[in-house]
């Protein structure tokens, strides 16, 4: 737990979680030892259906987050995941860096922004600015954030 970690904000094992990875592997090189990978799941009130939607929602997000945890592990690092369900993501997140910093005090936070090559409105509204939220919130606590640029053509 005292060696350096990195905590990765994740939205699901996708290309963005995955190119975030793979930047902070490339920039960081050996750094870092601990990957923690932090998912965030919403319950939209307007689409609630009962605890059995809860359930289905955290083990899907608990099974995207393990596969993370499974590729560091077989690339020798020690990983570990959390799934947290709440309202509002960013809140979620700020309400959990603490207790992370507890558990891990050497973590470094990362979030990954994809920028496009063609800005637009429609594209500003398409694509989550939510981790802007957060830097914002764990800086305010003193909580370093490093937001990754992944790149679109």
């Amino acid at each position: 737990p005292n060696a350096k970690t990195a905590v990765l904000f994740v939205n699901g094992f996708n290309g963005l979680g995955l190119h975030t990875l793979f930047y902070i592997l490339r920039k960081f090189e050996s750094i870092f030892k601990n990957f923690v990978f932090v998912q965030v799941g919403v319950v939209d009130a307007g689409n609630f259906r009962g605890t059995e939607e809860i359930q289905r929602v955290e083990q899907n997000m608990k099974d995207e987050a393990d596969r993370y945890v499974k590729y560091m592990k077989q690339h020798g690092f020690y990983s570990e995941s959390i799934s947290h369900i709440g309202v509002d993501v960013a809140d979620e997140i700020t309400a959990l860096a603490p207790k992370i910093l507890e558990r891990f005090p050497q973590a470094t936070f990362f979030g990954g922004q994809l920028v496009f090559s063609k800005d637009s409105l429609l594209l500003r509204g398409l694509h989550n600015f939510t981790i802007f939220t957060v830097q914002r919130n764990l800086h305010y606590q003193g909580i370093p954030v490093i937001i990754m640029p992944i790149r679109v053509y």
